[in-house]
């Protein structure tokens, strides 16, 4: 054999004994705490597979436009307050107007209307003119500014609720919109409904803190949480079985006494490296325990980009009240951080650089470039903001699914697709005897490929996603019947065997690369537009049709190349296709 193929034999050799090493814990069922194998991920299973909680969410966009434009409505007057612009009254109005789109009514305009038209049309960009007599002008939130608020509200739902569940422990929850105004949540293996739909349901707490770094320096908090987790045997090492509040909350009864008295240890977490590779961290912070400015008090949050550096930064806006207390909390505190708390949990602490007045404030973010940091903006924002705007949830539907329904599924499933796949194989050896072999070996790299890929993805398997593998099988045959079929017309013509099986690999890969594309084409359009299952069999799809070109391409030539060589070792001049 050439150094190349041996090359090539070796890159296949480390592939798949890697591969196996990623499937190993699901297949054997290994419980990643206990053993000592390096590679810990598990392939995880979805509700219809392991059983668990379903729900449907509908979220009151009514509760949030009032809240809104009762906030709009104090920002004016204040501005009016501001500008000196007199006006006889600035109230709210409901009654009268559809739900979903209350007013500002102000009265007694003077003549100065000019200039309340132009603060309205400068500042107030989100309200619109809905009528105007005489003295007596009515506002209302624009239809642009409704649709922004309803994809707000939705995204900082779905982040509250994935805080919430986070600490109910699941380990792979499926959380996604659905229409307009709902959300559904799926809960593999939770079974405590009343549990969930109480913690799920909770509104989110957002806060403003000062960390306390002149009664003890950052080193010295670190040392200490070190030293109470050995001394008292506790720690923090993520997964389902362990409530992150539970441990902050030991860590803090442990400290009394020994951190100053009106201060805390709050954590900002860090999320696991995908692979396992690197666990789930914490840095801790000493904050003040008294919290002046809270989520209240915010009005929004937007990303914008530096134009300077080109950067992405998250600016804010406070309310009046908020805006005079950020204020001063800012001024007393120049020089320390600022601790952006969510659901007592750290999520950012930028350094003040000066006073913050005006009720507005950037929160520039620390060292990365790329999608990264605008990705971490965008998250940040959505914290903030679901603080600001918090949206009544209304339980709609709910599901408990049995786990006995998905051991169920499980069985049925993978019986299914064993018979399938052993039916294919024999049905290969005996059409395309040695040939079909080599084709039989190939197919089940692939499947190993594939199932290796979804572990490494922390993608979560669903019954869809196990059709989606049958599927991949047969997709795998086609390609071989493509490619033998092409050896066996270059036979028919007279060509050698070499010059049979290098015809037929290179005239079939056209064919089989259009098929694989067509079929990819398909599953885009379904992970794009499918939800929840759906998204699931495509997932799998996609990757089965990488796996299905390798293997038809380079693995199947492999091993052709090893039976060509052996066919000149014995002398044969037949080959069994």
């Amino acid at each position: 054999m050439s150094r190349s193929w041996w090359g090539k034999l070796w890159i296949l050799v480390l592939m798949t004994a890697l591969s196996a090493a990623y499937i190993y814990p699901t297949v054997f069922q290994i419980d990643p705490e206990k053993s000592k194998f390096p590679v810990k991920a598990k392939m995880n299973l979805g509700l219809d597979l392991q059983g668990g909680l379903y729900m449907v969410l509908g979220v009151d966009f009514n509760k949030v436009y009032r809240d809104v434009i009762d906030r709009q409505q104090a920002s004016l007057q204040e501005r009016l307050r501001e500008k000196q612009i007199p006006i006889s009254s600035v109230k709210v109005v409901r009654e009268g107007l559809p739900v979903d789109d209350p007013h500002i009514v102000l009265e007694g305009v003077s003549s100065r209307a000019e200039d309340l038209l132009k603060l309205i049309k400068d500042e107030f960009w989100s309200l619109r003119l809905a009528s105007r007599e005489n003295a007596k002008l009515e506002l209302g939130l624009s239809r642009e500014y409704r649709q922004e608020i309803r994809e707000k509200t939705l995204s900082q739902s779905i982040e509250v609720i994935r805080n919430r569940i986070d600490e109910f422990g699941v380990a792979e929850p499926s959380i996604a919109s659905q229409g307009a105004d709902r959300i559904v949540v799926e809960l593999p293996g939770v079974k405590e409904v009343e549990r969930a739909k109480e913690l799920i349901g909770r509104t989110a707490k957002l806060e403003f803190r000062i960390v306390n770094e002149k009664d003890m320096a950052p080193p010295q908090v670190a040392e200490l949480v070190a030293s109470i987790e050995k001394e008292k045997g506790i720690s923090f090492k993520g997964g389902a079985e362990q409530k992150f509040s539970e441990y902050v909350r030991q860590i803090n009864e442990f400290a009394k006494g020994k951190v100053p008295e009106g201060s805390e240890i709050a954590f900002e977490r860090q999320r696991a490296v995908s692979g396992g590779f690197l666990p789930e961290g914490k840095i801790p912070y000493l904050l003040f325990s008294k919290s002046e400015v809270t989520g209240d008090d915010l009005q929004d949050a937007q990303v914008q980009i530096n134009p300077e550096d080109q950067r992405p930064h998250v600016s804010f806006s406070l309310n009046p009240r908020g805006a005079s207390t950020f204020e001063k909390l800012t001024g007393d505190h120049v020089g320390d951080k600022l601790a952006i708390v969510l659901d007592n949990i750290v999520h950012s602490a930028p350094v003040i650089q000066t006073k913050i007045g005006g009720g507005r404030g950037q929160i520039t973010l620390g060292l990365g470039a790329g999608d990264a940091v605008l990705k971490e903006a965008k998250d940040l924002a959505i914290v903030l903001r679901a603080g600001a705007l918090p949206a009544q949830l209304n339980f709609l539907e709910q599901r408990v699914i049995g786990p006995s329904l998905g051991q169920d599924s499980i069985k049925s499933g993978a019986l299914a697709a064993v018979i399938g796949s052993l039916a294919v194989f024999v049905f290969i050896l005996i059409y395309y005897r040695l040939s079909g072999a080599i084709a039989v070996v190939s197919l089940m790299i692939n499947v190993i490929f594939v199932l290796a890929t979804l572990v490494g993805l922390e993608a979560t398997l669903t019954l869809p996603g196990i059709a989606g593998i049958a599927l991949t099988v047969g997709i795998a045959v086609d390609s071989n019947v493509v490619i033998y079929e092409r050896i066996r017309e270059e036979l028919r013509l007279g060509k050698n065997i070499y010059g049979a099986v290098e015809h037929g690999f290179s005239k079939a890969f056209g064919t089989i690369l259009d098929a694989n594309v067509t079929n990819a084409v398909a599953a885009v359009v379904l992970l794009m537009y499918g939800t929840g299952p759906i998204k699931g069999f495509a997932v799998s799809l996609l990757i089965g049709i990488v796996t299905t070109l390798f293997t038809a391409i380079f693995v199947c030539r492999l091993l052709f190349d090893a039976y060509l060589r052996r066919l000149d070792q014995t002398n044969r001049s037949t080959l069994s296709i």
